[in-house]
């Protein structure tokens, strides 16, 4: 009976230390948000969030979806290189600022470049995909690989394939780094920004 007791005690600390792991580790691992914020080279990036957030051009905040720990998001993330190409910056010109000094500097450069809030806002939504369920299994390289395609926040539909320099989306943009899984989704860091339609002008009727 001691025995029995013992061995049912045991169990059932091993059991509750065991639940206690999992759930510091889920609480310890960052959102979107979070992981963008600590990777260098992402300052762009989250600078042209906070602009577009601040601008209230979408009727919901980019920053708030990808720091939602609740949310299931796959975000194709461009690095400073991919904006400094988009906006005909010098290569490197956004090296060692941070996001502040990028954020200060961004409405600048946009202007010079001929691009609006609302054209970034546009271009932004062009790299959040909002699928059921944005795990590893469903949201990896390979998962995306094998669909053939993923849709984005404006509906769009990218393919997805496997390119010259690996696996690429809408035909132009290359993943370089990917699978990174973060508590509310999983992140594609990729070589360009996606602009697709973005910047057209609206149709005229």
């Amino acid at each position: 009976m001691k025995q029995s007791l013992k061995r049912s005690l045991f169990t059932l600390i091993t059991a509750l230390a065991f639940f206690l792991t999992v759930n510091v580790a889920v609480a310890a691992k960052p959102t979107i948000v979070d992981k963008l914020i600590q990777t260098d080279g992402a300052q762009a990036l989250v600078a042209a969030v906070l602009v577009v957030d601040d601008a209230q051009v979408l009727p919901f905040s980019i920053a708030e979806l990808l720091g939602d720990k609740k949310a299931e998001v796959v975000l194709f993330a461009p690095g400073n290189a991919a904006f400094e190409e988009l906006l005909n910056l010098e290569p490197g010109f956004l090296n060692g600022l941070t996001i502040a000094e990028v954020q200060a500097a961004l409405p600048g450069a946009l202007t010079a470049a001929g691009v609006d809030v609302t054209g970034v806002a546009n271009i932004l939504v062009q790299h959040v995909s909002l699928p059921k369920k944005a795990n590893l299994r469903r949201a990896s390289e390979n998962a995306l690989l094998s669909q053939g395609s993923v849709t984005v926040a404006d509906e769009s539909i990218y393919t997805v394939g496997v390119g010259a320099n690996g696996v690429q989306v809408n035909y132009e943009t290359t993943i370089i780094k990917a699978d990174v899984s973060v508590r509310n989704g999983v992140i594609h860091f990729i070589d360009t920004v996606i602009v697709d339609d973005a910047l057209d002008p609206p149709a005229v009727n």
